[in-house]
């Protein structure tokens, strides 16, 4: 980050809505195992040994590459010795029809008996706003409001029974002018919606659905902490 981005992210970025503000609106959690299965806050666990299974939504607005990326992530941090083990990790369609079927399949290598499937959603509400940067900067562009559900069910794979599960939602906010070419004012992504910590991709290298992947990372990061303190690892 240069000295103009990070002068502009003291000076502070105040935005004027040219219409009518919106209440926030995480998505209902959605998970083909879901229903019925309890909160794991309502669960104790033994000593578990799993593999994690991440369902693509088809049309997600979040880059799969992201969605691969962050389900290693989730594995990471739950490795040998962890009261929670998680041997692996694989990245599969959520299509409909037979997902038990699909998800036997793909934790065979893996050699467990449990698997924790984890699915995101995600919505957007996009509005026009007008842009005011320090004292003097001005510029018409848009607010992207990205949010995230991501739920994990625990699965026992013989019976197919949901053991438990747990939701966490993340958020991003995306600012962007309408003009072409508005340098020094780069597209910026807020991680959270009340973050002051920004990110300023350049445009040349501003992949589209990157507010997605930024609001689904922050799901992740809940849903780590969550599942950390719901074991004791």
């Amino acid at each position: 980050m240069n000295t103009t981005f990070r002068t502009l992210s003291l000076v502070g970025l105040l935005i004027l809505a040219a219409c009518a503000g919106f209440q926030e609106g995480y998505p209902p959690a959605t998970n083909p195992f879901l229903a019925g299965a309890p909160s794991l806050e309502t669960v104790k666990l033994p000593p578990t040994r799993v593999a994690l299974i991440w369902l693509e939504p088809a049309g997600t607005p979040a880059p799969v590459t992201a969605q691969r990326a962050l389900a290693e992530k989730i594995k990471n941090q739950f490795l040998t010795g962890k009261r929670l083990e998680i041997v692996g990790a694989a990245t599969i369609p959520a299509v409909p029809g037979d997902v038990l079927s699909e998800v036997r399949k793909t934790a065979q290598p893996f050699n467990v008996q449990q698997v924790l499937v984890v699915m995101p959603r995600g919505t957007e509400v996009t509005t026009p706003v007008r842009l005011q940067y320090g004292r003097d900067g001005s510029a018409i562009g848009t607010r992207t409001d990205s949010y995230t559900s991501l739920t994990l069910v625990g699965v026992d794979l013989a019976s197919g029974k949901s053991l438990y599960s747990l939701v966490a939602n993340g958020d991003a906010r995306l600012l962007k002018t309408d003009y072409e070419d508005a340098r020094p004012w780069y597209p910026r992504i807020s991680p959270g919606l009340t973050s002051s910590a920004y990110i300023y991709p350049e445009r040349s290298v501003f992949p589209p659905g990157e507010v997605h992947a930024v609001a689904l990372e922050q799901a992740v990061n809940k849903l780590i902490y969550e599942l950390g303190r719901a074991v004791g690892s």
